[in-house]
Formats: C-alpha cells, sequence, structure tokens
C-alpha cells in the first residue's frame, strides 16, 4: 500500500475516531440536560400538586367553619324559639284558670320545651368549641373578632332569657366579613 493511501486511511480512521467521540458526548450532554430538565419538570409539577393540594384543603377548612358558623346561629336562634315558647307558656298559666287536663298539658308541653331547651345548650356549647378549634391562628385579626363575639354569645346563653337577637346579627355579620377576607386571602395565595 502506498504512504498516500495509507496516510488517508488514518486520517479517515481519526477524523472517524473523533466524530464518534464527538457525538458519544454529545448523547451524553443531551441526555443529562434531557434528564435534568425531566427532573425540573417533575418538582414543578409536585411543587403545583402540592400548592392546588394545600390550597383545596385550605378551601375545605373554609367550608367546614362556615358550616359549623351556619349550624351554630340556626341553632341559636331554635334555642331562641324554644325560651320564647316556655316564656308564651308561663305568660299563659299566670293569666288565666285552668282544669286538670289542662295543667296535665301544660305542664308537659313545659317540659318537652325544657328538655328541647338543655339540649339545645348543650349542641350550641360543641359548637362553638369546633368553632374555636378551627379558628385558631391567634395573629389573625378576623378570627379574634369571630372569636370575641362568640365568647360574648356563650356568656349570653340563658335558658330563661335565650340569646341576644343583636349580638346574634352582629355575629352573623362578622362572621361574613371574616369569610370575605378569608376568601381574598385564598385568592392572593393561589394565584
Amino acid at each position: 500500500m502506498s504512504p498516500t493511501a495509507y496516510s488517508g486511511l488514518v486520517a479517515a480512521l481519526i477524523s472517524g475516531c473523533v466524530s464518534l467521540i464527538g457525538y458519544i458526548a454529545t448523547t451524553i450532554v443531551q441526555k443529562r440536560t434531557a434528564d435534568k430538565t425531566v427532573e425540573a419538570q417533575k418538582e414543578i409539577a409536585q411543587m403545583q400538586k402540592d400548592e392546588k393540594l394545600f390550597y383545596e384543603s385550605q378551601l375545605e377548612w373554609a367550608n367546614e367553619t362556615r358550616k359549623l358558623i351556619a349550624k351554630f346561629v340556626s341553632d341559636s336562634f331554635r334555642f331562641n324559639i324554644v325560651v320564647e315558647n316556655m316564656e308564651s307558656i308561663r305568660n299563659d298559666v299566670s293569666k288565666s284558670k285552668f282544669n286538670r287536663i289542662d295543667a296535665a298539658d301544660i305542664t308537659k308541653k313545659l317540659s318537652d320545651n325544657l328538655h328541647r331547651s338543655g339540649e339545645l345548650l348543650s349542641l350550641l356549647n360543641e359548637e362553638a368549641t369546633m368553632i374555636r378549634l378551627y379558628l385558631f391562628h391567634k395573629d389573625d385579626d378576623h378570627e379574634k373578632e369571630v372569636l370575641n363575639i362568640l365568647d360574648k354569645l356563650e356568656n349570653d346563653m340563658n335558658g330563661q332569657l335565650g340569646i341576644d337577637k343583636k349580638l346574634l346579627n352582629e355575629f352573623v355579620d362578622v362572621a361574613r366579613d371574616y369569610f370575605n377576607y378569608q376568601m381574598k386571602d385564598l385568592k392572593t395565595k393561589s394565584a
């Protein structure tokens, strides 16, 4: 073989090896880049999933709190109705003369209302405790306001007088403001 052909063959062989090394190096770099990109995409997807779960759990928490407060308010109005019924029965008794049959009926109605009143007071105390468990952020002024009025309502609960309707309406307004603030805050955090 001639030296020119031999040097051409060596040059082709060297060129092929360099190309092969370049191809391998490029493939390795591309694979590493692709792996890093896939890993970054996985991390972003996980972060988005975690953020979505957090937002959904906060929304669920807010909805449960709203339901609990609504039940507390509803039961408070029911309690007031029972107290008004008992007062009406007492007024009827003090105004009129009645016979034994009426007395037995009145006694039963009063007893039923007293029993219902006790059940509602117990339920209201339980609901107030649950509301306190749901609203535990000490640095949130809106929660503090809801809890302050809740304390006033609990102190105002009375089997003879019921619950102050103005205070109950104030509680509803404060709760509405709290939920409005909370929804705005969740929207800001999720944006």
